[in-house]
């Protein structure tokens, strides 16, 4: 009820009353006496309180002035008849009054913050007897009990009056006016609702009336008469449900709230299809297909690598969506990690429940580059959020020489790319549980190296490699991985440590070794500046080439794993790199994986490795690897494109199993590559 009406009621109000004083005294004054409580602590303080002091909603402090007056009031009457009864309301009131007294002293601000269901039980209590239209018009009913008879014409009308006050109080006059106007212009029109508050400069919160329940996406408008022309539209974009009320939530169209012209009076109705014809400007689907992507407005509690949202109705929303805050021509955007359930407390009304999302930053997508950048600065606080998903399209951007295409950020078109030459010049890791997916990216990684001249060497326990390697051939003996290296036809060799005598740690060690002398001899002069990467040597199972101190098999094999770190931090310059492949990131030394500047962790259950990717990626990444689905994963580093962690949904592959074992390495290997040190 605004303010205006409500002094309007007052004054009409008045007026009646001062009509039924004239027809009871005669005269135009007060009454006065003991049958005057009728007037002066009944229908005269119902008015007064309910249209003036409370038009609004009850205070402690309106519970106070209301049992003030009636205390007072019902002092004053010398052997009133049912004597038992107005000394019942005479000490009620004083009793509520001083709770009320109570409930109005101010306890701090860190006892506000707590809880305490006896304080809000009584604060229910107090507000809902203490009301002027409940403790007055228990007085009156009283008097007339009391000083009248009730069968008389006087009587009756007093009862009436009375009514007529409670339903002008209980009724928004003006907005059933607006309702019953609306069937003569608009027939097929229905009132959806009334504005409640206002969230965002385009975002409005309507509280729904009636039972029809405005759908998804639909087109609602705006008029400040229910018969009149809406000078605004919205569309529904979700709704916010408590006890008492379902709230529907409009994003405006082609205006902002400021512009709108929309105030508590507002009705917020169906639009027909003529109607929506009409309407200037016009309402096109580009337009509406954006404003249907809003799921939430910015929370509190963003910062500006995170972003907290309030998620409206049940969108599609999972972790690895992607979000994108801001204008569509600067937008940033964000990827969701985690959900929660939050409750708002409210004094007059019950709890409400509501889904809160967090999104962690990964930045403007960078056209030129194929990733994202950075943004260094906070999201606006209550801007909407936008969920990106298929139906945009995917920025173009085709990947360069030495770049791959390794799957895309999940349920959108945006690629995720990594370059190759970093992930092998400076070196990679790929973790997770098994069958989480990172054996099948080790497998597309190694292929894509061929296709850019990089030979690759794996290390493999499992007996897998040669399986899905259609191009692979299998290395026995040191001579054969030297012939693999000088050999300008072949760029895939496996080495099975489970067939080799010898400890698989050695076994890495030697490789390693072989490899790098090759690399520093065949250097050509131009890479000595600029590093090209050459040969790749992949750790599968890198906890039992590799371990770290306290898993080694046998301790005096923990010399052989730090002189094979040493290897991996003098490969770089030399065109050499290391791919560390493993389901258990606590057992592998280190020394080794410190030094890998790419990381893709698919899903991981292991606290101990978590505290090493911490350090890659922040806790807030860390803890979604449990929740991760196969085929998903957290990528990192250097050859990522884009700056910050992503979660990427990694391309499905379809791999035939070979048929024959693979061949092993010919001996009868062309001439080596000449040494460039020698012309």
């Amino acid at each position: 009820m605004s303010k205006n009406y409500a002094l309007a009621a007052f004054f009409v109000g008045m007026v009646f009353l001062l009509t039924l004083v004239w027809l009871h005294t005669g005269t135009l004054m007060p009454p006065s006496g003991p049958d005057a409580i009728w007037f002066n602590a009944g229908l005269f303080t119902l008015l007064l309180g309910r249209f003036v002091t409370e038009y609004r909603f009850t205070k402690p402090n309106d519970v106070v002035l209301n049992c003030v007056t009636v205390f007072v009031g019902v002092s004053t009457l010398a052997h009133p008849p049912h004597p038992a009864w107005w000394e019942g309301i005479r000490w009620g009131s004083a009793t509520i009054g001083v709770i009320a007294v109570a409930l109005s002293w101010d306890l701090g601000t860190q006892a506000r913050r707590e809880e305490r269901k006896w304080r809000s039980f009584l604060y229910q209590l107090v507000v809902s007897i203490g009301r002027a239209d409940v403790l007055f018009s228990i007085v009156f009913i009283l008097a007339l009990m009391s000083y009248f008879a009730l069968d008389t014409r006087e009587t009756q009308i007093f009862v009436i009056a009375w009514g007529g006050i409670l339903l002008a109080a209980n009724l928004n006059l003006p907005t059933l006016g607006r309702i019953i106007r609306v069937g003569r212009k608009f027939p097929d029109r229905m009132i959806l609702g009334t504005p409640h508050s206002f969230l965002a400069p385009s975002i409005i919160f309507c509280r729904r009336l009636g039972d029809r329940k405005p759908r998804l996406h639909e087109l609602v408008g705006f008029t400040q008469s229910g018969a009149g022309l809406c000078h605004c539209l919205g569309i529904v974009i979700g709704e916010r449900s408590s006890a008492n009320e379902t709230r529907i939530v409009v994003a405006l169209i082609h205006c902002a709230i400021a512009d709108s012209q929309l105030n508590e009076h507002s009705l917020m109705v169906s639009l027909s299809d003529d109607e929506q014809a009409a309407f200037t400007p016009p309402v096109d689907e580009a337009e509406r297909r954006r404003l249907s992507k809003v799921i939430g407005t910015v929370a509190k509690g963003t910062s500006i690598a995170q972003v907290k949202f309030e998620l409206f109705g049940s969108p599609n929303v999972s972790a690895g969506s992607m979000l994108r805050v801001g204008p569509p021509d600067r937008p940033v955007f964000y990827q969701v990690f985690d959900g929660m359930i939050n409750e708002e407390k409210a004094v007059s009304e019950s709890s409400r429940a509501f889904v809160e999302g967090e999104a962690e930053q990964i930045g403007r997508w960078d056209p030129a580059r194929g990733g994202f950048e950075t943004h260094d600065w906070v999201a606006r606080e209550r801007a909407p959020v936008y969920i990106v998903d298929t139906d945009a399209e995917a920025p173009p951007y085709i990947p360069a020489e030495t770049e791959m295409l390794v799957g895309s950020v999940p349920k959108s078109n945006y690629p995720v790319v990594i370059d190759v030459h970093d992930g092998v010049l400076y070196h990679s890791a790929i973790l997770g549980v098994t069958g989480s997916g990172k054996s099948f990216l080790t497998y597309a990684f190694i292929e894509d190296c061929k296709t850019k001249d990089i030979k690759a060497i794996c290390l493999d326990p499992t007996g897998d490699y040669q399986r899905y390697l259609a191009e692979a051939v299998m290395l026995t003996t040191p001579a054969e991985l030297k012939a693999f290296l000088a050999s300008p036809d072949h760029w895939i060799a496996i080495l099975e440590t489970a067939s080799s005598a010898k400890n698989p740690i050695e076994t890495t060690f030697e490789v390693a070794t072989t490899c790098i002398d090759w690399c520093k001899r065949t250097r050509p002069a131009d890479h000595i500046l600029n590093p090209v990467p050459r040969v790749l040597v992949v750790l599968e199972e890198a906890h039992l080439l590799v371990p770290e101190w306290g898993f080694n098999p046998q301790q005096n094999l923990q010399t052989v794993v730090n002189k094979t770190a040493q290897i991996v931090l003098q490969a770089r310059k030399f065109g050499l790199g290391f791919l560390i492949v493993s389901q258990r990131t606590a057992n592998v030394t280190k020394s080794i994986l410190n030094q890998c500047n790419t990381i893709v962790s698919f899903q991981a259950f292991d606290e101990t490795g978590f505290d090493f990717l911490k350090n890659y990626m922040g806790p807030f990444h860390v803890r979604a690897l449990p929740n991760l689905k196969p085929r998903h994963g957290i990528l990192v580093g250097k050859a990522s494109r884009s700056r910050r962690p992503l979660m990427v949904h990694f391309a499905t592959q379809t791999r035939a199993i070979r048929a024959e074992l693979a061949p092993t390495m010919p001996m009868s290997a062309p001439p080596a590559v000449p040494d460039p040190g020698n012309d």
